[in-house]
């Protein structure tokens, strides 16, 4: 029995490092710095305004299922900084969570194809290089990190690479 619930804790552990309310609202505000998109799949100024207009209508959306996300988030919070958490607890809190991230898993999808049905042909060709780029993410940041490749420029700042090349954020120096 004790043995089933390890899974379960591991989950637990990761949703409480997250904060309340589901991590991507963090990064979902309207775009607040667009023009290298803009310039890289040639956006039009009317098809960035949509863009933002849908980006604001799934925050909208989205809303009501965070608001209940976030006091299930800190109630497993609580849980586990108690000495002594209810596995039973806990296991319902992470089943309602999962719940209600899984009902804005359409929500999210109608709103991508909303926005992707703005571009043209040409675009979407392009934003499909962009996702073929994102996939190798982790694996910049990784050599980045190792100095096999020079931090982009601009991406200074918290979480990002200093003026010395050197990590910051999590793992490095701030």
């Amino acid at each position: 029995m004790k043995l089933q619930l390890i899974p379960l804790s591991l989950f637990a552990v990761a949703l409480l490092a997250q904060g309340p309310g589901d991590p991507r609202m963090h990064r979902m505000g309207a775009p607040g710095k667009t023009t290298d998109v803009q310039s890289y799949l040639g956006l039009t100024d009317a098809q960035i305004s949509t863009l933002t207009q849908l980006r604001q209508s799934e925050m909208a959306a989205l809303k009501p299922i965070f608001q209940q996300i976030g006091p299930l988030r800190q109630s497993l919070r609580t849980q586990g900084q108690s000495g002594s958490a209810d596995a039973t607890a806990v296991g319902k809190l992470v089943l309602s969570i999962q719940s209600l991230e899984q009902q804005a898993t359409p929500i999210r999808a109608s709103f991508q194809q909303q926005a992707t049905a703005v571009l043209t042909a040409d675009q979407k060709t392009k934003l499909a290089a962009l996702e073929s780029a994102a996939a190798l993410m982790p694996a910049i940041h990784e050599a980045t990190g190792l100095n096999l490749l020079t931090p982009p420029k601009g991406s200074e700042g918290p979480g990002g690479f200093g003026m010395e090349g050197m990590p910051r954020g999590r793992f490095g120096p701030r």
